[in-house]
């Protein structure tokens, strides 16, 4: 027994550590076939011994390593890639990296790394075939500021990331990395930059890129000349004025540079006394003498341009991309000469001059990436050129991918013109203007992604300034108002049969009907998000092809049979179906039974995992879908039941019923003879049709005044209704109960508008039983109750008679519920 408790030790002691540490990582293969060890978040505190040794690269970020011993990766003489970010690293041994010849990147980002402190002489020996370092983010304050990185032997290092401290003094070992194209500077605790500050730099740099100074940074003018060969100076986000950057530009005057990224430098400072920028020739005389690829003057207060400051380059031909967006100047006076300066830039692919003039909120900026000395733009946002006739526009034929969106702007031109052109993807949306301009095609066009959210559909589907478009797959029209043409035209998306995702959420749509839509034969991706849809379109059953349908945040209750029936048809016939249904109003009872049993059974995906919020109307509480459908019978014990009991009652009912009416037809069959005779002749006299003079008469009192006009605006300006009140259309010098009594029968529906005051007005009350009167007489179709500031207990008692045909709507506080109040007061109208 004792030597079976030794060997059960020594068992758990050395085999069982084994296995979990290479159990806890993630041996993969790559594209290219080499092993990946991903070991994040594991708790190592020491390298781990047991992975496969011919592993190409590991990753080690996220544990708890404290140092780097000697020897620690000799194991892994293969690896070349080795990131070891965000630990608690202090300390490297000398021989750390001791085997590792084959390494190209090593990355030490965010662990405590001290410049002055932390790295051995001959750390770095072993690896000396390295390409990438990033050993930034480990000084967390400006405690030190003498490099003493033993760098000296890395002749092969291209790219070097590292932080930026304060009176930085790098020493001339970092003269030897001959090879270095790429600076990052990242942590910056600096506040002052010299012009000695990188003299000690190797002069074959290429990129510069310094993003991280959230102080204000004083640099002086001659801090670039080391860097002779510079192509990209990125100072994007850090806050050192535009004036300061375009002044550093004098060391590249008359040379070629592949981007100037100076976004969002420009901060409002009152210590340092940061003004606006007013844009001016002299502070931009070393820029125009630079053949620049990619200019990015972005979100810098610019609010002024003096002499036409931004259109005198020299080498206009050089410009690919041009990116001056979230600005506040106006181009009045020289718009003429930046058309006329696009002209010149023959090779331009990009000008994005979105989000102007004011200050929107979260705007999406374009990104301009560099690798490999290879400058591109991750999201492309074009301008077109006009013409020389003003009332059209043409889209350079390079132009691939186009937007314009948060602009404020008064157009000047009719027409945009796309002609044989190259564009996929067109972005129009949200643009504050007067009208919006016709869109034409000639020639050959391969747009494939349109959106028009913001802009009012009436101004583009409704007056059809879109072209058929027969290569568009995806249409984005949210925020649109596109319910109000839905309503009038029978397809509105004839212009682009062939659309695949289709976004129309965020559009107060509170039905659908059948030809509305059209017969759109390829789509797969259906949203109607947001809006006010209380039940499922049945038009959604006739897309072949739909495999993602999301009806999110609208009005439904539950989801009926057949629709169910046909979304496990479509999840059957394409194998996959996405169904999302969050933040609808539902109902858990014994009528919404199969849809509740329905999410159970599903092989649908459904949002939430189907588990949606619910009201239990037996216990008049809140559930979730899924808790109900799992217990059903401990909520709805009862349902069954009642649906024998309600058979059973209504089949008494019915014999009941007949064996009355028999006997009430046989003794009073004269009588109901004469009834229906009297009734048919007066029918006939009256005639067939029935005729208001006014479609609504409001009811109301003093205190509402205010109310009833901006009532009246709506339902007649903008519904088109015709609206009776008393003040204005009721004849002088007549008897005010014939008056009210004869407009009520002359109007098809009557709103009452319930305000503390009603209490004490007793033409109020004569207008209540007028109103009883036509409803029983067949003549008054609708009766509305709308109240405020009164509760349900104050109101006139004399509703009690009619309440069951009245629709009571009580007006809301909030802007949100107004508008939808104001929705249904005016669905119950149609």
């Amino acid at each position: 027994m004792d030597k079976m408790w030794i060997f059960t030790v020594l068992c758990i002691t050395f085999v069982y550590p084994y296995r979990t540490v290479y159990a806890e990582c993630n041996i993969t293969l790559n594209m290219f076939g080499y092993k990946e060890a991903l070991c994040k978040h594991q708790g190592f505190t020491s390298i781990p011994e047991d992975l496969p040794p011919d592993i190409k690269k590991l990753d080690l970020s996220y544990n708890r390593l404290t140092r780097l011993d000697d020897n620690g990766f000799h194991r892994y003489k293969y690896l070349e890639n080795l990131i070891i970010d965000n630990n608690d690293i202090r300390l490297l041994h000398t021989k750390a990296f001791c085997g590792l010849s084959l390494l190209r990147h090593l990355s030490l980002s965010k662990n405590y790394l001290n410049v002055s402190e932390s790295y051995p002489q001959g750390v770095f020996e072993s690896i000396n075939n390295l390409s990438v370092l990033d050993i930034s983010r480990n000084m967390k304050t400006p405690d030190s500021n003498l490099y003493k990185i033993p760098v000296g032997g890395l002749s092969n290092l291209r790219e070097l990331s590292i932080d930026l401290m304060f009176n930085a003094t790098f020493g001339q070992h970092f003269k030897k990395l001959y090879n270095l194209q790429k600076l990052s500077l990242d942590y910056c605790h600096v506040n002052y930059i010299y012009n000695e500050t990188f003299l000690q730099m190797p002069v074959s740099l290429k990129e510069f890129h310094m993003t991280t100074c959230k102080n204000f940074v004083v640099i002086e003018g001659g801090v670039l000349v080391p860097f002779p060969h510079l192509r990209v100076l990125n100072l994007t986000n850090s806050n050192i004025h535009l004036t300061q950057a375009l002044n550093i530009l004098h060391p590249f005057q008359n040379k070629t540079m592949d981007a100037l990224l100076f976004r969002g430098i420009t901060r409002p400072d009152s210590k340092h006394s940061i003004d606006p920028v007013i844009l001016t020739p002299e502070m931009m005389k070393y820029a125009y003498t630079i053949c620049i690829k990619t200019i990015d003057l972005s979100e810098n207060n610019i609010i002024l341009v003096k002499n036409k400051s931004l259109v005198l380059f020299q080498r206009p031909e050089c410009f690919e991309s041009v990116i001056i967006s979230a600005n506040s100047f106006s181009m009045d006076g020289w718009e003429v000469d930046f058309v006329l300066f696009t002209f010149k830039m023959i090779n331009i692919k990009i000008i994005d001059f979105s989000y102007f003039p004011l200050g929107f909120k979260n705007p999406i900026f374009l990104n301009v990436v560099t690798r490999d000395n290879f400058t591109r733009i991750e999201e492309v946002q074009g301008k077109w050129a006009r013409q020389a006739n003003t009332m059209a526009v043409l889209v350079p034929s390079q132009i691939q991918f186009l937007r314009l969106t948060h602009f404020m702007t008064e157009f000047s031109f009719l027409e945009i013109k796309i002609r044989n052109s190259s564009l996929r993807h067109l972005e129009i949306s949200y643009l504050e203007t007067d009208f919006f301009p016709l869109i034409t095609m000639e020639g050959f066009n391969s747009l494939d992604y349109l959106d028009l959210s913001g802009i009012s559909s009436v101004k583009t589907i409704g007056e059809a300034k879109i072209p058929l478009l027969i290569h568009l797959k995806t249409l984005i029209l949210k925020e649109t108002n596109l319910f109000n043409v839905l309503q009038t035209n029978t397809t509105i998306f004839f212009f682009c049969p062939n659309i695949i995702n289709l976004d129309v959420s965020y559009n107060y749509i509170w039905k659908i009907r059948s030809n509305s839509i059209g017969r759109l034969l390829y789509l797969k991706q259906l949203n109607i998000s947001h809006n006010l849809l209380e039940t499922v379109p049945d038009v959604v059953t006739t897309f072949y092809n739909l495999v993602e349908l999301d009806l999110s945040h609208n009005q439904l209750t539950t989801i009926g049979k057949n629709i169910l029936d046909w979304i496990d048809t479509m999840h059957k016939k394409h194998g996959t179906f996405e169904f999302y249904l969050s933040n609808n109003p539902f109902i858990c009872s014994c009528d919404t039974t199969t849809f509740l049993r329905w999410i159970l059974t599903t092989q649908v995906t459904l949002d939430e995992n189907g588990n949606y919020s619910c009201l239990v109307s037996s216990r008049n509480s809140i559930n979730y879908t899924r808790n109900v459908a799992e217990n059903f019978h401990h909520y709805f014990v009862d349902c069954d039941t009642t649906v024998w009991i309600k058979l059973g009652i209504s089949l008494l009912a019915t014999l009941l019923s007949s064996v009355l009416c028999i006997a009430l037809l046989y003794n009073f069959k004269w009588r109901i003879m004469f009834f229906f005779f009297r009734n048919f002749r007066r029918f006939a006299e009256k005639g067939l049709e029935l005729t208001f003079d006014y479609d609504v008469y409001i009811s109301y009192s003093d205190d509402c005044v205010t109310f009833v006009k901006e009532l009246q605006e709506k339902v007649e300006e903008e519904w088109g209704f015709k609206v009776c009140i008393e003040d204005r259309d009721f004849i002088i010098g007549e008897s005010i109960a014939h008056e009210r009594a004869t407009s009520i029968n002359r109007c098809r529906h009557i709103i009452f508008l319930v305000t503390p005051s009603i209490v004490k007005n007793e033409w109020t009350r004569f207008e209540i039983e007028r109103a009883k009167y036509e409803k029983f007489s067949k003549n008054l179709q609708r009766i509305v109750v709308i109240t405020s500031d009164i509760t349900l207990d104050n109101i006139p008692v004399e509703f009690s008679t009619i309440w069951k045909d009245v629709l009571l709507i009580q007006w809301p506080v909030e802007k949100d519920a107004v508008q939808m109040a104001w929705q249904k007061l005016r669905l119950w109208f149609f």
